[in-house]
């Protein structure tokens, strides 16, 4: 067993300096009022003050700790060491005793054949998951606190700091990371007012304009070596320069995730828990059902004139694959639901006709299966519409791994496959990853079954059924004019009348 006994006097030293801060923290309140700036230290220090009495409750730390294994035992390679209620008081906590060495040990990481990386990536994923999916969170998570045991598993010290944001709270915080990706200044700032950051009424535009100005700057690095610690500096100049009242809540969150980038970062100088966390917010918001994340999703999939930004899409469905808990099933029948939506018909049109012109540019093949998978789907046989679309699936795939240059395949494809061209368009390469994101999920193989309920849904939506007999209506029609064309020795025809007969790069950025 191990043992966490209390210093003597220690609720008197504590209290005394919780009554200095107060004391100083009233005289600043008065020089800020005179600046005119609404920031009340008080409240803050009575918050520390509040926070700092829970941690010395020994008795509140047991159930913090034994709430925190019900919560996130599940989390693989994740434990919490076993807590004694019988012999735990207010000064003295006992539990199980642990072997293991701190995160930052280099020789005892190498000793037992650790990987640093994969450590970290466990704390990480521990970490959002409790941040942005429970909100009950270990708000402390220094080295100190976490141990490396010798078979692998992380385990988690010291609950006496602890915190909660709800789901309205996270779901803004997530938000905000996805306004920050999109570059959505105003969005950002209209959703600290929703959030009480920012007191109605305020003039947002000159917050807008500085975080245009400051935060491109420590965005523009790739992903892999974005810090976030220097987004949050600058957030933290902004919100001292305007009239940000920060909860405790978001103070909470900052100070927990940088923390945890500093503690990853002595372990694995090349971690990043940007890069990191982003297959966990992918997961969320391609499967979270929740309005806020549904939001989310929207705005990082289509443009504001309601256009598929489709690499983005495509990134976010590669990312997401990496993430244990990921159900593509989910993110399947969420995007089904915003096809089917009223948001979504604009999507569905522009859909349709990228599916007419992209077949239109591989040949006989492509047009047969998209024929057959669109006829299957429009009189609902699901099964036959899966089958269809899987054999697309496979010819596309081949061709993408011809079209990279691997000569092998290629051959095979140029054997097999000769009515289709070997150079697929951007678009149907795009189509080809996409269509593989779906239908596989960590490596693994499609399983049709799980297409057929999603498929029954699309066919049975009046508005897909009436796109579905459009799209074979016009690939009869060009199957039609290039067979006449063909046997009468005349150049094949160039279709234009679609809304989107030129498909380029472009279309998908």
């Amino acid at each position: 067993m191990a043992l966490k006994i209390q210093r003597p006097r220690c609720e008197e030293v504590i209290a005394l300096d919780l009554y200095i801060l107060r004391w100083w923290s009233g005289v600043y309140n008065g020089i800020f009022k005179l600046l005119n700036r609404d920031i009340d230290l008080q409240s803050i220090i009575d918050d520390f003050g509040e926070l700092i009495y829970r941690e010395i409750d020994y008795v509140a730390e047991a159930a913090n700790a034994q709430r925190f294994n019900e919560l996130y035992a599940g989390v693989t390679d994740v434990f919490v060491p076993k807590i004694y209620s019988e012999l735990t008081t207010s000064k003295v906590l006992t539990m199980e005793w642990v072997d293991g060495f701190r995160l930052t040990d280099a020789n005892e990481l190498a000793r037992y054949g650790l990987d640093p990386s994969k450590l970290v990536n466990t704390l990480v994923q521990c970490s959002l998951k409790q941040v942005l999916e429970n909100g009950y969170f270990h708000a402390d998570p220094h080295a100190g606190n976490l141990l490396a045991c010798p078979d692998g598993r992380l385990c988690y010290l010291d609950f006496g700091m602890m915190s909660y944001a709800d789901s309205s709270q996270r779901n803004g915080f997530l938000l905000a990371v996805v306004h920050i990706v999109n570059r959505d200044w105003s969005e950002l700032a209209r959703l600290y007012v929703k959030l009480g950051f920012i007191p109605e009424g305020t003039d947002l535009k000159p917050i807008e304009v500085a975080l245009e100005d400051a935060l491109p700057e420590a965005l523009n690095a790739d992903i892999t070596e974005l810090n976030f610690k220097s987004v949050v500096n600058k957030l933290g100049d902004i919100m001292y320069t305007y009239p940000f009242s920060l909860p405790p809540f978001y103070i909470s969150i900052i100070r927990c995730l940088g923390v945890l980038e500093g503690l990853a970062i002595q372990v694995d100088p090349q971690a990043r828990i940007v890069s990191k966390a982003y297959p966990y917010i992918a997961s969320r918001v391609l499967t979270d059902p929740q309005d806020d994340l549904q939001e989310a999703l929207r705005r990082l999939a289509l443009t504001s004139d309601g256009k598929v930004r489709w690499s983005r899409l495509e990134s976010l469905l590669e990312e997401a694959k990496g993430t244990s808990d990921y159900d593509v099933t989910a993110a399947l029948d969420m995007l089904t639901n915003f096809l089917i939506s009223d948001e979504g018909e604009g999507v569905v049109d522009e859909l349709a006709n990228q599916i007419v012109d992209a077949a239109d540019s591989l040949g006989a093949e492509t047009y047969r299966y998209v024929f057959d998978a669109a006829r299957a789907l429009a009189i609902n046989d699901e099964v036959a519409a899966v089958k269809a679309f899987r054999s697309l699936q496979d010819i596309l795939q081949q061709d993408e791994e011809a079209a990279a240059g691997f000569d092998g395949v290629r051959q095979k494809v140029k054997e097999n496959l000769s009515s289709v061209l070997p150079e697929p368009t951007p678009s149907m390469r795009r189509f080809a990853s996409i269509l593989s994101l779906l239908g596989a999920q960590q490596g693994q193989s499609a399983d049709v079954a799980k297409f057929v309920p999603i498929l029954r849904k699309l066919g049975q939506e009046p508005r897909i059924q009436r796109t579905l007999n459009e799209i074979i209506a016009k690939l009869g029609e060009r199957i039609l004019s290039r067979g006449l064309r063909a046997a009468f020795g005349l150049p094949p025809p160039v279709f234009g009348d679609s809304a989107s007969s030129t498909v380029t790069e472009d279309s998908f950025k």
